[in-house]
């Protein structure tokens, strides 16, 4: 089973992460206690119980932040978005040092501007386009997942569980279900290879796939066998179809002196006929015209 890699703050995760994360959080922690001693060295102090409530609220916002940044290295982002978060998140915290000690002790003006006002400002901008990425990267992989729930990875057409679905949540009844089996691809994949046999299914498939027009779903639903879903379809376009299908397999090439050639088996729903029962009968359809040697299509007869 895959392991999958989740955000941890407990200290046996700080063991794994990189050198580089390390030496961030370390150079981090370096910068709050020199700052500190700095400050309680050269500037003069506030009086404690006029800075007490304001110190505290703010150390809690910096701990908040140091928080956020321990998760952040402890976890697995999209590189610029990690790039970005951490610098970010960095200034930011060395803002908010110089916002917490700025309740304790009198800090010059340079300070105020130029550490704890412009190092809070900039932190706050980059962090936030630090996160613009990572909501980017994660609907990049939404997308992504999306697409592979839905699509045949080989084939690039539709997959099974999307075309059982899509059929089943339609509305119209007099459709029909067509099921494709490619004629002796087993040979194919032992005389030729597997190589070849994705090669086959491939332009199978793009070939197939493009006599579907808007409305009708052709998708991959095991090995070498297709279906399609034919909406609104009388007997006679259902024929006409299935010969289109049986012209196009005999187009696609396996070798310069070999060609496929395919089985078709087609079933038009009837009156309060469910969906399982159509695609059995189009089954049936499909192996009478195999069984009465291939190449051609067979209509299935009414339940």
């Amino acid at each position: 089973m895959m392991n999958v890699e989740t955000v941890s703050l407990k200290l046996t995760r700080f063991t794994r992460i990189t050198r580089l994360n390390k030496l961030l959080m370390f150079a981090l922690l370096v910068f709050i206690v020199v700052f500190t001693i700095y400050n309680f060295t050269y500037f003069p102090l506030l009086g404690a119980k006029k800075s007490i409530p304001d110190f505290a609220s703010e150390l809690i916002n910096l701990i908040v932040i140091m928080t956020v940044f321990w998760v952040v290295q402890c976890s697995k982002l999209a590189k610029k978005a990690y790039q970005y978060v951490t610098i970010g998140l960095m200034l930011w915290i060395v803002g908010m040092t110089a916002d917490v000690l700025d309740e304790l002790v009198v800090q010059p003006a340079w300070v105020n501007l130029y550490i704890k006002d412009f190092c809070i400002s900039v932190g706050v901008v980059i962090t936030a386009y630090g996160l613009f990425k990572t909501m980017l990267f994660m609907q990049k992989m939404h997308n992504r997942l999306a697409q592979e729930f839905i699509i045949d990875d080989l084939t690039q057409v539709y997959n099974r569980r999307c075309f059982y679905e899509y059929v089943e949540n339609e509305t119209d009844e007099s459709y029909a279900v067509i099921i494709i089996d490619i004629d002796h691809f087993k040979s194919i994949n032992d005389t030729y290879g597997h190589s070849k046999g994705d090669k086959v299914l491939k332009a199978f498939a793009s070939k197939i796939d493009a006599l579907f027009e808007d409305g009708n779903i052709f998708a991959r639903i095991g090995g070498e066998e297709f279906a399609g879903y034919l909406p609104n379809c009388t007997l006679e376009q259902m024929q006409a179809f299935a010969e289109s299908v049986l012209a196009s397999a005999r187009t696609i090439e396996v070798t310069d002196k070999l060609y496929t050639s395919a089985s078709v088996g087609v079933a038009k729903r009837f009156k309060n006929e469910s969906f399982d029962s159509v695609m059995k009968r189009a089954d049936q359809a499909l192996y009478k015209a195999k069984n009465n040697g291939r190449n051609q299509f067979e209509i299935a007869a009414k339940p």
